[in-house]
């Protein structure tokens, strides 16, 4: 490193960056874009509730919907212990309801899943320490089974 004088007397370190060798692609990090309208929206909703999404495949306003129901179903339980049953319970009839049939919800400390949900309907996130997990699956018909064929005739062969 060479150190040249300054104008104010003192003096500068001159510092020699190294290109990298022909060939070689330098990592540059990804533009950061400001996030459309209506995701700041849910953004400021979700540090006014306490509420840290960490996963959504959902629309805005489920999404939304679930952070409100959670912080309501919490609040009402304020004085007595969370139980997290009646958590989960609460936010499936709310979307059922709402959104219609097939909806899981899975709320606790600590808890793993591997899961398939219907597109657009996937959501986790937590609030303190507890974790919600809730995710729509596919409903289908049920079919009318076929009939049973007749019973097969027993045979004796000792006869």
């Amino acid at each position: 490193m060479e150190r040249l004088p300054s104008d104010d007397g003192r003096r500068r370190r001159l510092v020699r960056m190294q290109c990298p060798p022909p060939g070689r692609v330098l990592a540059v990090p990804p533009m950061v874009r400001a996030p459309p309208p209506n995701q700041a929206k849910l953004a400021a909703i979700a540090v006014d509730l306490n509420i840290r999404l960490r996963s959504a495949e959902m629309p805005g306003a489920m999404q939304e919907r679930a952070f409100r129901c959670t912080r309501a179903v919490l609040d009402a339980n304020l004085e007595k212990k969370l139980n997290p049953t009646h958590i989960a319970m609460c936010l499936k009839k709310e979307f059922d309801a709402v959104y219609g049939p097939a909806w899981h919800c899975i709320v606790g400390k600590s808890f793993g899943s591997f899961v398939t949900h219907s597109s657009g309907g996937f959501v986790y996130f937590s609030v303190d320490k507890l974790s919600f997990l809730l995710f729509k699956t596919e409903v289908r018909p049920v079919r009318k089974p076929l009939p049973l064929p007749p019973p097969l005739l027993k045979l004796n062969i000792n006869d």
